[in-house]
């Protein structure tokens, strides 16, 4: 099976959009740049600045309401996920779209020149106790 796992650093784009699913989910789209590199025969990268690449994402459930809170345009992001193919007919001109977007994973603030406060929320799930009466020999929960 092939994984499609990519890690994006990159700067958010516009301020993210939430919407909500008929059944309550809440969906996050989010659009960021990251530079291209390019590598030189010595072996060393370098950015080029003049064409970077534009990226889309997709957050749901819980993670889209703290982005929301959280990210804005013009951060700088750290994304993990996987990335997502779709393609379907223009209903207007009947062409054939495709997109690839990123269903997030994972994101934060990189924090290579900045700093963040971080707030935990709760998740509404109990975390795992461990039991009192447990033997030697087996796990505690």
């Amino acid at each position: 099976m092939v994984d499609n796992t990519v890690t994006i650093v990159g700067t958010v784009t516009m301020d993210p959009e939430m919407r909500t699913t008929g059944t309550g989910m809440s969906v996050l789209n989010i659009n960021f740049a990251g530079p291209k590199k390019r590598r030189f025969v010595d072996g060393q990268w370098e950015n080029v600045d003049d064409d970077p690449q534009y990226f889309s994402g997709v957050v749901f459930g819980q993670q889209a309401e703290n982005v929301e809170k959280s990210i804005t345009k013009g951060m700088r992001v750290i994304i993990v996920g996987k990335l997502n193919y779709s393609s379907w007919e223009d209903k207007d001109t009947g062409a054939n779209r495709s997109k690839i977007e990123i269903i997030i994973d994972e994101i934060g603030p990189a924090l290579k020149w900045a700093t963040t406060n971080v707030n935990s929320e709760s998740s509404g799930i109990d975390e795992p106790k461990a039991r009192d009466n447990f033997e030697e020999n087996e796990a505690p929960f």
